[in-house]
């Protein structure tokens, strides 16, 4: 089941597809199934209102009179269309201009502190300093610490509500819809909730935490430290993951919308993809694991599994 952000993000595509093919009765039935979802109706409801927003304010009237009444209608769709998932995607993307430092899509980035450690921001990441002290905050995305230790002066890593201190170590950092997530490749970070609603712990190299400090729980695990933060290499490395997590993190480095679509979804794969070229790790995934890649249009893609 898709939650909220999905939903707002594929209502986006749906909308410039619908207005594409007026016609075609798959795409018709298809984004019917999607609708069904409260989430994603709800998503596409709010975006539909920005549309009529844009048509009561008149400004598209300066478009040129065409020839034929059909064709005017689909330029006039199109437009629309492309007016709303704009403000649509400004709304999603707010934050980040109020970010120090932030990458778009396919870019990374490496910025070095002023204490002489190290951060390097993957795709549609951003981050905000906190002056001179040694404080970071992940506004969202992903971003990877190679810190200088100093016991007096801990580094911090602020999240949403969670926090990671530096106890000497190398640690990625993701902040998503699922909350916040945060692996050791060396060394040993204190992990922690500002307001206490969870109990705070230690990780040392090859440990995983995922923290959601809303619901007040934590999910430990442990992987290979080498394939920790693998995007820095330029790859993805996926380890007993749902299709729909490895789709996920395709999608920053994939230009284009990228929707995952299928009871399939939550079947777990093993696998290596290449993000400096997302078309050939999609290629790559319908080889090994039988999913579907629908390119509908240059800017939407759709991967399907049954």
């Amino acid at each position: 089941m898709n939650d909220g952000d999905d939903c707002r993000r594929e209502a986006a595509g749906w909308m410039i597809l619908l207005q594409e093919r007026p016609d075609d009765d798959a795409v018709r039935a298809e984004f019917e199934r999607w609708r069904r979802e409260p989430a994603c109706d709800a998503a596409w409801r709010e975006l539909d209102h920005v549309g009529d927003l844009i048509r009561q304010t008149g400004a598209l009237a300066s478009v040129r009179p065409i020839r034929f009444a059909r064709r005017r209608t689909t330029i006039l769709s199109a437009a629309i269309a492309a007016c709303s998932v704009a403000l649509f995607a400004g709304w999603a993307f707010l934050p980040l201009a109020f970010a120090d430092a932030s990458t778009g899509t396919g870019q990374m980035r490496v910025l070095r502190l002023a204490d002489g450690s190290r951060v390097t921001l993957a795709a549609r990441s951003a981050i905000t300093l906190d002056g001179p002290s040694r404080q970071v905050r992940l506004v969202s995305g992903t971003a990877f610490f190679g810190v200088r230790h100093d016991a007096a002066h801990p580094f911090r890593v602020l999240a949403g509500e969670a926090e990671a201190t530096d106890l000497g170590t190398a640690f990625e950092v993701r902040h998503d819809d699922d909350g916040v997530h945060i692996a050791v490749r060396e060394g040993r970070v204190h992990a922690a909730c500002h307001d206490g609603a969870i109990a705070s712990f230690d990780l040392r190299s090859g440990d995983r935490a995922a923290i959601d400090c809303v619901a007040g729980r934590s999910r430990a695990s442990t992987s290979a430290p080498s394939a920790m933060a693998s995007w820095t290499q330029g790859q993805l490395v996926v380890t007993d993951r749902p299709l729909r997590d490895v789709v996920a993190a395709l999608r920053p480095w994939h230009h284009g919308l990228l929707l995952a679509r299928g009871a399939g979804m939550a079947r777990h794969v093993t696998g290596v993809y290449d993000l400096r070229h997302t078309d050939q790790a999609l290629a790559a995934m319908r080889r090994a694991h039988g999913v579907t890649v629908r390119q509908i249009t240059p800017w939407i893609t759709i991967v399907t599994a049954d």
